[in-house]
């Protein structure tokens, strides 16, 4: 019976526990480049993207760094008023009915002194007015160096990269992600957020701090049952 009783507290609590937003890996992101040939007996390396002869250095190959500078800013306002109303009344009597009296014989209805009376009458009213009102606001600026990741069929680049900060056992990272154009990036390869495809920015942290940011485990199950 115990273990019963414990089986169900366990998965009650668990159908209680809110979907979490699924966090970006903070694992350091693996980038496979391949070695570049060295011609034996030659004091010329070969070609790479520093040493082309025809060719700027933005960053265009798997491996080369980007500097991203991170500027995002969000704001909406949502408003909405509704009023509605209604008012209708209703008048039925019958006067006659198979010839026969309209109190049916009934002169002392239900005791109260007065005949039957088959009349119906009845009113109805209704109003509603409501209103809402929802703004929601968030900024976000950093800048973060990422690498190339992968070349796409055409052309664009896949980017990636991460930042870690500890200060007194309090870590904060930064993790982004997205596809950019070679052509949006400048000959100081710097490229603002706001030209990235498909971006995922990350930034929070572990620690004190970051517990003490959230509520404990006992009241977010009670946030989720309790009915009031």
């Amino acid at each position: 019976m115990k273990r019963a009783i414990l089986i169900f507290a366990i998965a009650f609590a668990a159908g209680c526990a809110a979907p979490g937003i699924k966090k970006i890996d903070t694992a350091s992101i693996p980038v496979k480049v391949g070695s570049v040939p060295v011609t034996t007996g030659s004091i010329w390396p070969g070609e790479t993207s520093r040493n082309a002869l025809f060719q700027d250095l933005r960053a265009k190959n798997v491996g080369d760094i980007v500097t991203v500078q991170v500027s995002e800013k969000t704001s909406a306002i949502k408003e909405a008023t509704t009023s509605t109303a209604r008012s209708s009344s209703n008048d039925i009597a019958i006067t006659k009915f198979l010839g026969m009296p309209l109190n049916f014989g009934m002169k002392d209805f239900l005791n109260q002194g007065q005949p039957f009376s088959p009349e119906i009458a009845s009113s109805y009213d209704a109003d509603f007015d409501g209103s809402g009102t929802t703004k929601r606001s968030g900024e976000l600026r950093a800048i973060i160096s990422t690498r190339i990741t992968e070349v796409l069929p055409n052309g664009n680049l896949v980017l990636e990269g991460r930042k870690d900060t500890i200060v007194n056992n309090e870590q904060q990272y930064i993790i982004l992600s997205g596809i950019a154009r070679p052509e949006d990036i400048n000959e100081a390869n710097i490229l603002p957020s706001a030209l990235l495809s498909d971006a995922r920015i990350e930034y929070s942290g572990k620690g004190v701090i970051a517990d003490e940011q959230s509520p404990g485990w006992l009241r977010r199950i009670l946030d989720n049952v309790w009915p009031f």
